[in-house]
């Protein structure tokens, strides 16, 4: 019993204590998703979504661009998906996988099958230091 009661006691003084804070030079700033990818089903073939970031003033930035050029913007993601993949890749009930740094966090999750037919969905990436950039995630057949 005694052992039992150090191990729960030991388990509150980790929650209440939590963790430390990360050092700085591992901290990413960039909220910009670095790529994302489409499947109709587990281990189908992949679409690529074409990815366009936008700056504070809604122009799409084009060639190399830096976090500093896109703060307060936003991204569009696209699906192209051929007319010839409509059986296998169905943009009402696909599964989404996304690209990160290894401290940003996606918020809606991807768990699970999306809609991305008509306007989409839109997805929050949230950098390891806080900041936070939208995308909205859209699919169509051509």
């Amino acid at each position: 019993m005694k052992i039992i009661n150090k191990i729960v006691l030991a388990a509150i003084m980790i929650a209440l204590c939590g963790c430390p804070k990360a050092d700085k030079e591992f901290v990413h700033e960039s909220n910009v998703i670095s790529g994302m990818v489409c499947r109709g089903e587990v281990g189908g073939t992949e679409i690529s979504g074409e990815i366009h970031e936008y700056d504070k003033n809604g122009v799409m930035m084009t060639g190399e661009f830096t976090q500093e050029d896109v703060e307060g913007g936003y991204g569009v993601i696209i699906f192209y998906i051929p007319n010839a993949s409509r059986t296998q890749i169905d943009i009402e009930n696909v599964l989404l996988m996304a690209r990160l740094t290894w401290d940003q966090i996606i918020t809606p999750s991807l768990i699970g099958r999306h809609n991305i037919s008509g306007e989409g969905i839109i997805i929050t990436i949230t950098s390891g230091a806080g900041t936070q950039r939208s995308y909205r995630v859209r699919g169509e057949y051509f």
